[in-house]
């Protein structure tokens, strides 16, 4: 077996995919490099306005930077008016707060008193959006920078200059000189999806060099996993991107790169899962190293050499695989490229596209949409029966700022501030008591670590101003550019920052940074201390909902499945429910990693099982959907998809599910997934599925025994009204049911064989009647009557017994009629 030695060349294009997939769309470099451009850019004209006026440039050009840093970071509008109006927002909310602190300077404990008010609304106004985020961020910063810069009432008139020129100026910028083109960043994401494809095809190969049962083996299949995350991530930002104004041609377009990339995530998985002895082939390892290094032309040829050549099964999928890879990139690659059609839609048309993520600045959201859901009021009448999560967040910074100013002005009156602003900032972008205390100490390590930078770079360089100012903006740079991967490092550039300002102001002692370390540390500990006191989101609390909102969007797509099984033809809302279904898989490991740990540190083994699974049963899921496509169902197919679709949707209620509910869905696949063909596929997907949910349900032998549960469908595989008799060998009704609006019933009967039968209760289709074995929690295939013109299946005469019919619910909880 010949393997190949990569060249230097090879090596540099590999270092650039894995710069390039660190990286989806370049956001966090090009967010970073806009962001260094607008504050020195701004500090120049700030500058230039400073020494035009014959005022003194040093106000003006720290108040500039600070706007354009606000300003070129933290605005996400999709459309440049909106992002305009959000500027605009931004400028008012500043020389509000301003305002306020200037109002109130000359009484002590009025200023201090207002600190805590500005804090609380800088927080609670966040409900209403992310143009309230930069408005309250604006208005914080706004009071914190007039208690830092000592402005007096006389300035403000300056002050309000200042700010409008900066504005005026990163508008002019950042919406004209430096626009964000939508579709350039969806075209670098595609480009990063392909890095991480490529990644994972050289880690297949790594792996494939490694002996099972070795240490290198097992660091090898834990990076294969983290790495199959890491592509499904890149694919959901390519999804949320799509859904961005101008990003793609059109809504067909849109549809056509969510398929491609959709498929190509499909295909990647089970390339990764060659069996042994797959790349014992030459030719079969030449189309992993040829995907490995990006070269997706002589992936197709090489694996069209491979379904030429080779008769074994494992080499033979594997070209299946990667031909579809080389082809779905060739889709998107296609899709990107045409024009929108013209003329107006009409009706009829496909539905406009809907993407299944919402970005935030080109990265997946945080937490605070699962938090949000977990503290929405459980009475609409009653509002106020349970505090929402930006009122909590509120009261929690007011309490922590409360604190921060009295223990932070004990130790000194002049900088109290840095530990009200480490305390105010633990709770941006956080939801929960974990996050809030893994930020509170990333920031406290990130302030060590670059109070002894500052203290050993501030002597070497001086207080020369062009030496000076180039480490400021690389400091912002780093800030900016690392922030999301660690917060930590942010902090250690913002306080190497810091102490080079100090040193250009003529401020800079140890003796200050130190001052500024104990804030910092004081500031964090009451925020963890008030998030852990004082209306806690407990981070558990937190992941069980993620984990409801990950059933909620599988019983979602169970259900479509369920009707494209009995309605086949092309379906747009199996990849769409997909998709909605990788969101919630998303929020549920974000939440649940910080379980994974206890305080001591030893793993969470029964956590990492449960995120375990979360992560199998969405990558079923998202095959069952691509198998799904243009399946007519047989009734034990629909049968057992609408049980699964049923078992998720109760506990999603939190109705206990039976435990043996899933082995009994299990059981009625078994069949089906024995044969060949599409449908075969299918069952071996939902079967699949089906083992792996337990660990997501809440399973026990409380409560009833579980039903037998069926469906009765037409002649046209409709769901069909009809009354369901179950009649023992003996004689005697057993049960006696009506089926809901899905056609569903349920029937509580001994174990055994009985006669069933299912009586249209409308004129033309024949009754059903037949012997089956029936017991508890068992699942049967759908019941279908026959047509009209068709024999009827004759009928006992002890079968249409007499007596009430109970009326099955929709999901087929039973009610006494």
């Amino acid at each position: 077996m010949q393997r190949t030695v990569p060249t230097a060349s090879d090596r540099l294009l590999r270092a650039r995919d894995r710069f390039v997939a660190s990286d989806p769309g370049l956001v966090r470099l090009v967010s970073a490099v806009r962001a260094v451009l607008a504050i020195a850019s701004t500090l120049g004209v700030e500058y230039l306005v400073a020494t035009t006026t014959g005022t003194p440039p040093l106000v003006p050009m720290m108040l500039g930077a600070v706007v354009a840093m606000l300003a070129s970071f933290g605005i996400f509008d999709a459309t440049r008016a909106g992002q305009a109006v959000t500027l605009c927002f931004l400028a008012l909310s500043m020389l509000a707060g301003m305002g306020v602190a200037l109002l109130v300077d000359r009484n002590r404990l009025a200023s201090l008193t207002a600190f805590v008010v500005v804090v609380f609304v800088a927080v609670w106004v966040r409900r209403f959006g992310l143009r309230y985020f930069v408005c309250g961020m604006g208005g914080f910063m706004g009071y914190f920078f007039a208690l830092f810069l000592s402005l007096r009432p006389e300035m403000l008139p300056g002050v309000a200059f200042v700010v409008a020129v900066a504005i005026v100026w990163v508008m002019l910028l950042t919406l004209v000189l430096l626009p964000i083109r939508n579709d350039r960043v969806l075209r670098r994401m595609l480009r990063s999806f392909e890095a991480r494809l490529a990644g994972l095809a050289g880690t297949v190969l790594a792996l494939d060099g490694h002996a099972p049962g070795t240490t290198e083996r097992e660091r090898a299949e834990a990076r294969l996993a983290s790495l199959l995350v890491r592509v499904n991530e890149a694919a959901l930002v390519i999804d949320g991107q799509l859904g961005t104004p101008a990003a793609v041609a059109d809504d067909d377009a849109a549809r056509i790169v969510r398929r491609a990339v959709f498929d190509a995530e499909l295909a990647v998985t089970a390339l990764t899962r060659v069996g042994p002895g797959a790349l014992d082939c030459d030719d079969a390892r030449a189309v992993l190293t040829a995907l490995h290094g990006g070269r997706w032309d002589a992936v197709r040829e090489r694996a069209g050499r491979v379904a030429d050549r080779v008769a074994a099964p494992g080499p033979r999928r594997l070209a299946v695989d990667a031909t579809v890879l080389a082809d779905a990139r060739a889709d998107w690659t296609a899709a990107l490229g045409t024009a929108p059609e013209g003329g107006p839609a009409t009706v009829g048309e496909a539905a406009a596209f809907a993407p299944a993520v919402q970005l935030f600045g080109g990265n997946l959201p945080g937490s605070a949409g699962t938090v949000t859901r977990l503290h929405r009021p459980p009475d609409p009448g009653r509002p106020a029966s349970r505090l929402s999560l930006t009122t909590r967040q509120a009261v929690q910074v007011a309490v922590a700022t409360a604190v921060a100013i009295a223990v932070g002005d004990a130790l000194s009156e002049q900088r109290y501030y840095w530990a009200v602003l480490a305390a105010f900032i633990a709770f941006t972008g956080t939801a929960t008591v974990a996050e809030t205390v893994r930020k509170a100490a990333h920031r406290i390590v990130g302030t060590m670590i670059g109070l002894v930078g500052a203290i050993a770079l501030v002597p070497v360089l001086g207080p020369d101003v062009a030496v000076v100012l180039p480490v400021i903006l690389l400091s912002i740079f780093g800030a900016l550019y690392l922030f999301r991967l660690s917060y930590a490092l942010m902090i250690f550039f913002i306080t190497l920052m810091l102490g080079e300002l100090y040193a250009l102001l003529g401020t800079f002692t140890v003796d200050l940074m130190v001052l500024r370390l104990e804030e910092t540390v004081v500031g964090g500990l009451i925020g963890c201390a008030v998030s852990v006191l004082v209306l806690p989101t407990r981070t558990r609390s937190a992941a069980d909902e993620a984990r409801r909102g990950l059933l909620d969007a599988l019983a979602e797509l169970l259900g479509t499945v369920d009707r494209a099984l009995r309605r086949p033809g092309p379906c747009e809302d199996l990849r769409a429910g997909a998709r909605a279904l990788d969101a919630a898989l998303h929020q549920t490991l974000l939440l649940g990693r910080p379980l994974t740990r206890t305080w001591l540190g030893s793993t969470h083994r029964d956590v990492v099982h449960g995120l375990t699974a979360c992560t199998a049963v969405a990558e079923h899921a998202r095959r069952l959907a691509r198998s799904a496509e243009g399946v007519s169902g047989t009734p034990a197919l629909t049968a057992g998809c609408a049980r699964l679709a049923q078992l998720t949707a109760d506990a999603v209620a939190g109705r206990p599910v039976p435990a043996g509910s899933c082995a009994a869905v299990l059981d009625l696949l078994i069949g089906p997934a024995g044969g060949t063909g599409r449908g075969a596929a299918l069952a071996r997907e939902a079967g699949l599925l089906a083992a792996e949910l337990p660990a997501l349900l809440e399973t026990g032998d409380d409560g009833p025994a579980p039903a037998t549960v069926g469906r009765v469908r037409g002649p046209d595989g409709a769901p069909a009204a009809a009354t369901v008799t179950v009649v023992d060998g003996a004689g005697r009704q057993l049960d006696r049911v009506t089926t809901g609006d899905d056609g569903g019933f349920a029937v509580r009967v001994p174990a055994g064989t009985h006669l069933l039968v299912a009586a249209p209760a409308v004129a033309g289709p024949a009754p059903y009647g037949e012997h089956v074995h029936l017991g508890p929690g068992t699942v049967l295939p759908d019941v279908v009557l026959a047509a009209p013109a068709s024999r009827p299946v004759p009928v006992t005469a002890q079968g249409p017994a007499r007596g009430p019919a109970r009326v099955v619910g929709r999901r087929g909880c039973l009610t006494h009629g």
